[in-house]
Parts: C-alpha cells; sequence; structure tokens
C-alpha cells in the first residue's frame, strides 16, 4: 500500500504491484475494484486535462495470443478514466 486518493464518486489505491481503481462506497471489498492495473502489464500513463476534467489514460501491454507473451508496444486497451 502506498497511497489513496478519493476522485469523485471513486479513489485510487495505489500499491507497489498495481493501480486500483474503487467505487468510493467501500475500500474493504474486492467487489468495489472495477479496474485494476498491474504495473507489469502498464506499458504507457497519459495524463490529460479537458474542460477543467483530468483523465489518466492507461495503455496495456499486448499480448500476442498464439505465444502468450506481452509484447512491448501499445495495445488496444486504453482504459481512460
Amino acid at each position: 500500500f502506498i497511497a489513496v486518493e478519493n476522485i469523485d464518486s471513486y479513489c485510487v489505491l495505489i500499491s507497489s504491484k498495481a493501480v486500483y481503481f474503487l467505487k468510493s462506497s467501500d475500500y474493504t471489498d474486492r467487489e468495489a475494484i472495477f479496474l485494476e492495473v498491474k504495473y507489469d502489464d502498464l506499458y504507457h500513463c497519459l495524463v490529460s486535462k479537458d474542460h477543467g476534467n483530468v483523465y489518466i489514460q492507461l495503455t496495456k501491454k499486448a499480448v500476442n495470443t498464439s505465444s502468450g507473451v506481452a509484447m512491448p508496444g501499445p495495445s488496444q486497451q486504453k482504459p481512460m478514466v
């Protein structure tokens, strides 16, 4: 555990292995996690501002489906919170 940041109706929990996005109603329930991004799966992180809102775009590493190996480079998995 490193930090917790409350943002509107959810919170961000940062640990040494992953970043978790949770519904802010209950920090102790695993069901509250709606997005988990492990650092091993993270390729790139981009912070942007638009009309007073701040967005975090997380680009996860692509996975080669034939070998199951994570490939460096951007993928189609780009959740934006």
